[in-house]
């Protein structure tokens, strides 16, 4: 009996020191992600939102690299005029919206977050509600598909994708 209870000690030492040589190995790769990574794109989320409640295109671009490039052939340039186009549209929805006596909030969410440093991707959601009191009257929200890269100046947008 105590020859198969040293068995059991023995196995279990070899699988610790496999796994923690396997999570060694993987921490050199930059297969596990830094908390401080997410808080990094979390932030990116939130500079967005910022962004467009201030209809401020230079703060949207801030988290834009200047090495954008997505699969559709979108460039900075027509991130850029997006930006612009989304900031047209918050004014004209605000106009609307005062006139209806309705508030507009903003909301940004990132979901299935996965982070191959340096190198992560995520799916991204910019959401615009009008509110009277506290009733949602309208809602409309635009996803993304968006591959982030890690830079000399933190983490960047490199690819934004709208799903259809």
């Amino acid at each position: 009996m105590a020859r198969g209870i040293n068995k059991v000690v023995e196995l279990l030492f070899l699988l610790f020191i496999l796994f923690s040589l396997i999570g060694c190995s993987t921490g050199d790769i930059g297969l596990i992600a830094s908390d401080s990574d997410e808080i990094a794109i979390q932030a990116i989320a939130d500079s967005i939102k910022t962004a467009i409640e201030n209809k401020d295109v230079d703060m949207f671009m801030g988290n834009i690299s200047p090495d954008y490039s997505d699969s559709e052939g979108g460039t900075y340039e027509s991130i850029h005029i997006m930006a612009q186009d989304m900031v047209s549209e918050i004014e004209a929805a605000e106009d609307m919206a005062n006139t209806y006596g309705a508030n507009l909030t903003i909301n940004t969410s990132i979901s299935n977050l996965v982070i191959v440093d340096p190198i992560a991707n995520s799916d991204f959601k910019i959401t615009v509600n009008a509110k009277v009191l506290f009733i949602t009257v309208y809602s409309y929200s635009m996803d993304f598909e968006v591959i982030y890269q890690k830079e000399d100046t933190g983490w960047k947008i490199i690819s934004m994708l709208e799903k259809s």
